[in-house]
């Protein structure tokens, strides 16, 4: 059990690094975006780049310099860093030593539905009326596999949370 807590305790910072990375990205190209900062390049064929802070190496590109085409960008990446903050609490459920809790059967519920539900709406839209080619069928199964795979952790938590009450009101 001890490798178990390690393992999360490394994924849950990790993903949380992650998480964080993604947020700020979306929240840098707002900014960028809206004030016109000069990290913010126009590029030939209406195309952009984002460059990273203080410099002009370029970050991020853009295929297309329009409003929609960069809220489908900030909300997809954003959404990502939502993703990644939620994996982190569920590796976060993993590390105490009673693992069984409702805590951690909150955080497999709101994992489990923001992927079955929230992810797979999103690239049905993204899929009718995003300008970009991405595998959204590939993408929405991965995001199902994932939500039922917490779905049945989620159930094994409830049970073992159950076991739990019986066993301390035995004691």
């Amino acid at each position: 059990m001890k490798l178990v807590r390690y393992i999360s305790t490394v994924a849950f910072y990790l993903t949380r690094l992650i998480a964080a990375g993604y947020i700020l990205t979306a929240l840098y190209i707002i900014l960028c975006v809206a004030f016109n900062l000069h990290t913010l390049q126009h590029l030939p064929d209406n195309r952009f780049a984002i460059c990273y802070p203080f410099t002009s190496e370029h970050f991020l590109l853009g295929a297309e310099y329009t409003a929609g085409y960069i809220v489908e960008m900030v909300l997809l990446i954003f959404l990502y860093g939502v993703f990644f903050a939620l994996l982190s609490n569920v590796f976060k459920s993993f590390r105490p030593q009673k693992i069984f809790t409702i805590q951690g059967i909150r955080h497999l519920q709101w994992f489990y539905l923001i992927n079955l539900l929230l992810f797979p709406l999103v690239f049905i839209i993204f899929g009718i009326y995003s300008i970009e080619d991405y595998p959204y069928v590939a993408m929405i199964t991965a995001h199902c596999i994932m939500g039922i795979f917490a779905l049945f952790i989620a159930a094994i938590f409830e049970q073992g949370v159950n076991l739990q009450n019986d066993q301390d009101l035995i004691i």
